[in-house]
């Protein structure tokens, strides 16, 4: 924050309450913009209800890339994730590459990078050398867990190949992913080129494996084989998602398959939504 302040995504309509009781501690709320990096459910259904939370006597401005406009107002967008139901976002404002927002001693520029999805900005605190790439980099949830962005409907492997290559040429000091927080120093130096390697490594094995992406526990199976992520340390915050981590890691150590079960509530959403974002984009290419 500079004088105003400014929100970078507005994450999902469940945890949008949480981030309004967070604003509030920081005397940050309302904020005066809030940026969606992108259209996707879990960056941008989040912003309705924090609306809905701004009291009458203030303005918060919501802007996003101009690409996204119309694919926030389609509510159908999103059905891939079948996260429903997903609200309409409108009365946003357009950004395009090369565009600033001046929050008063701080400046934020835009960039377009598309390729993760379609209408994904990155933004620079040019002040601090804070690049904040949303999901164009992919999501690194430990130092051994780095999930690839190919995700639908609008995977656009040579544009995430383009878009990465831009990144690269902006300087930095920090990266903020949107997902599991900022990674600074040689980390922030090399997670740009670790994406494509990581991109290419998981590709393949949906390619291997194209005759089963309807079967979540044989990717499950093959993921632990080929790539063996680390589960990260997962604190639900709701009494039903404790419950329910709490039964599975219970009945998983009574039959011996506590790593399995685990493995599935961490990774089973995230490798069918990579099926499907492999499956639309091949689909697609094939036309």
């Amino acid at each position: 924050r500079g004088e105003k302040t400014c929100l970078i995504d507005g994450g999902t309509r469940t945890e949008a309450p949480r981030i309004v009781k967070m604003l509030r501690a920081l005397d940050a709320f309302p904020p005066d913009y809030v940026i969606i990096t992108h259209p996707h459910w879990d960056h941008a259904q989040g912003v309705p209800r924090i609306r809905r939370a701004v009291p009458g006597q203030y303005k918060m401005e919501v802007l996003a890339s101009q690409q996204a406009i119309p694919l926030l107002a389609d509510p159908s967008f999103n059905a891939p994730f079948g996260r429903e139901p997903y609200e309409s976002i409108q009365n946003v404002t357009a950004l395009n590459e090369g565009d600033t927002l001046d929050l008063g001693g701080l400046t934020l520029r835009m960039f377009d990078v598309p390729g993760h999805c379609q209408g994904h900005l990155a933004i620079l605190d040019e002040q601090n050398g804070t690049l904040f790439t949303g999901d164009a980099a992919g999501v690194k949830m430990t130092d051994h867990t780095f999930l690839p962005p190919f995700m639908p409907p609008t995977w656009d492997p040579e544009a995430f190949l383009s878009s990465v290559n831009k990144l690269k040429q902006i300087p930095h000091q920090a990266i903020c992913l949107a997902h599991f927080g900022c990674i600074y120093g040689d980390e922030a130096a090399s997670i740009l080129d670790e994406v494509v390697e990581v991109n290419q490594r998981w590709w393949e094995l949906y390619e291997r494996n194209a005759g089963r992406l309807s079967d979540i526990d044989h990717l499950l199976q093959v993921m632990r084989k080929e790539i063996n992520p680390a589960v990260p340390a997962i604190r639900p915050t709701s009494l039903g998602m404790r419950i329910l981590f709490g039964l599975a890691s219970a009945a998983g150590k009574v039959s011996g398959t506590e790593t399995a079960i685990i493995d599935k509530l961490a990774f089973g959403d995230y490798l069918k939504w990579l099926a499907t974002g492999y499956q639309t984009y091949t689909a697609r290419r094939s036309l």
